[in-house]
């Protein structure tokens, strides 16, 4: 396995817009409907794949937070990230802020912490609708956590994913990054999974970025990612698959824009899939996936912000 470990000690070293993102916005002017947020980079897991593998910023302060939530011209999405975003002992708190102005809550964790029935409790007690995301890379199959998230997780993943639904978190989404040669697999694991927990009601699938901290591996692309699903997850014979956005599709005027990043469609009245193609460069200009960058008031594209930033740190440690 070759990666490497990166420590950039201050926020500061690599203002917005200053590590050769292009496409940058204020707040104020924000054109995104979904805007990702990393509440703060400490994590209790070492996997080996991490688009995010800092882990010496600070968190983000939930005073910023606040400011920008008022000063956002249109509804949005937030999804909360990281690290690993239960860390921030503000995670609740991000969480209602976000709700009373009016923007819509998910969140995307490793899931340890919710192996606490009370922490779990103490989500569905903030009144939230949020949409709890847990990631699964190896589904139920601790060979394939070994491999992507380097640890036996299955138990843990498996156990959080119980509590959540046992308390009545009622819109969950699991995921997984699909590693080409090791864990096509969890493809139906997770498909299983969504039926035996009554609250999951998404799942995404993804290929990995080769940003951060990455094991060498020729990422599947998103017609081949669709190949892969749709073989091991057909049609439903019942019900007519809804596409709400095809990145396969090239006719001008299709809602991806050009982008050519994400499939996402109904596949019955429960589950909604997503596939997406991570951190190409086409999809630098991808329309609906902001990042906000902490202390700036500024919001840059998403994946041009990651590939930019694991840039940065490539030259950091050069140098």
């Amino acid at each position: 396995m070759a990666f490497q470990e990166y420590t950039i000690p201050k926020l500061k070293d690599f203002p917005s817009g200053k590590i050769g993102s292009s496409i940058v916005h204020t707040v104020d002017e924000n054109p995104f409907p979904l805007i990702y947020v990393d509440l703060t980079h400490r994590c209790n897991y070492c996997c080996n794949y991490c688009y995010n593998p800092v882990r010496t910023l600070p968190d983000m302060s939930l005073k910023y937070f606040r400011e920008v939530c008022r000063r956002l011209p249109n509804r949005v999405a937030f999804r909360f990230m990281g690290g690993e975003p239960t860390l921030h002992p503000q995670f609740l708190e991000f969480i209602t802020t976000a709700n009373e102005h009016k923007h819509m809550v998910s969140f995307v964790s490793n899931g340890a912490v919710f192996t606490d029935l009370s922490l779990a409790r103490a989500l569905k007690d903030t009144g939230v609708p949020v949409i709890a995301t847990i990631s699964m890379n190896g589904g139920s199959n601790n060979a394939w956590y070994r491999h992507i998230d380097n640890g036996d997780y299955a138990e843990e993943k498996l156990k959080a994913l119980q509590n959540l639904d046992d308390v009545g978190i009622r819109r969950i989404a699991i995921t997984a990054i699909i590693v080409r040669g090791v864990n096509e697999g969890v493809v139906m694991d997770l498909m299983d999974l969504s039926e035996r927990y009554k609250s999951v009601r998404y799942i995404h699938y993804r290929s990995i970025g080769k940003v951060g901290k990455f094991i060498d591996s020729d990422p599947y692309t998103l017609e081949e990612l669709k190949g892969i699903v749709d073989s091991r997850i057909p049609y439903d014979k019942v019900y007519k698959r809804k596409v709400k956005i095809d990145g396969l599709d090239p006719t001008p005027g299709n809602r991806c824009l050009g982008c050519m990043g994400c499939y996402e469609y109904h596949h019955n009245p429960k589950i909604e899939i997503c596939l997406i193609d991570f951190a190409k460069p086409e999809t630098f200009r991808c329309w609906k996936r902001g990042k906000l960058i902490e202390g700036t008031f500024q919001v840059e594209s998403f994946f041009e912000n990651m590939v930019q930033f694991s840039s940065y740190l490539d030259r950091t440690l050069l140098e």
